[in-house]
């Protein structure tokens, strides 16, 4: 057997390694272009000042640029829409944040009692936590929308947080990740004297900083884009979310594009923000929750 070691591309300074490394960036190319053009196209068409209407060809390059779409829908001046974005910008800061924060607290309390605690039955708790994990929203909507309405949740903000703070992918994710974790400094902290919530608050959750952080990413950007729960619950329009208040923009006979696109553009800004300040926590939370079960 040869020692040298085989290789997937070419010596790049030949020309059939040329040709690879054209052929890969072309490729990447291709894939980056079909990835970014449909929010080139939403921030094309919510600049354009003489609104847009679906043409074919479609009219991908302003003829008067400004920001006028998103100053009308900021405040609320569309012919559509008859308040302004900000109370349902706060909706979803409050619903998002909120449910972050719950499910970051009881899925990470939840995950070390499965990964560090002794007691009975825990393995089958934790097999009926995965267990949810296979059941479809979907499903629930008529049974908490009955059980919401029995407890006089519906139409209210708390009742709009509470169905996105059960996660049994949060509980695994916790589980996974600190069973990652050395012993040594728990064992230590228990022997001196300090209890388990102790040693749970003091030493594993600032190790567990990566997990929280990408857990945290994933439960705000999916309770940020949420649009089921918000439209069932809330009655009032006060109480809608991003997502739902972009219904305003679509009246029965035509669509306001511009501004709708403005008001998705404005939408999504937050989210990018996020994803992209915690990057290398969300990746490193990932990969670190996967070395061993």
């Amino acid at each position: 057997m040869s020692s040298d070691h085989e290789t997937i591309f070419e010596d790049p300074s030949t020309t059939k390694g040329k040709i690879e490394r054209l052929s890969a960036h072309t490729y990447l190319f291709v894939i980056a272009a079909l990835t970014a053009g449909p929010y080139l196209l939403m921030l094309s068409v919510s600049l354009m000042e003489l609104g847009w209407k679906p043409v074919v060809p479609p009219k991908v390059i302003p003829e008067v640029w400004g920001v006028v779409n998103y100053v009308d829908v900021w405040l609320g001046q569309t012919p559509l829409l008859d308040r302004g974005f900000f109370g349902f910008f706060l909706n979803s800061l409050l619903y998002a944040s909120g449910a972050t924060l719950v499910v970051l607290v009881f899925d990470s309390l939840a995950g070390y009692a499965f990964a560090r605690l002794e007691f009975t039955g825990r393995d089958v708790t934790f097999a009926a936590v995965l267990a949810t994990i296979m059941v479809s929203p979907m499903i629930l909507f008529i049974p908490v929308y009955l059980m919401f309405n029995e407890l006089g949740l519906v139409n209210t903000r708390l009742g709009i947080i509470l169905p996105h703070t059960i996660s049994g992918f949060g509980v695994f994710l916790m589980r996974q990740f600190i069973k990652t974790l050395p012993t040594s400094l728990e064992d230590a902290a228990l022997m001196d004297g300090c209890s388990r919530f102790g040693v749970y608050w003091r030493i594993v959750v600032p190790m567990m900083k990566p997990a929280l952080v990408t857990l945290g990413i994933i439960t705000f950007i999916t309770v940020w884009n949420s649009f089921l729960w918000p439209l069932v619950l809330a009655r009032d329009a006060a109480l809608y979310n991003l997502p739902v208040a972009l219904g305003y923009f679509q009246g029965q006979v035509s669509t306001l594009w511009a501004p709708l696109m403005a008001a998705a553009a404005m939408t999504l800004v937050p989210m990018v923000v996020l994803f992209v300040s915690m990057q290398q926590y969300y990746v490193r939370g990932f990969v670190l929750s996967g070395v061993k079960g």
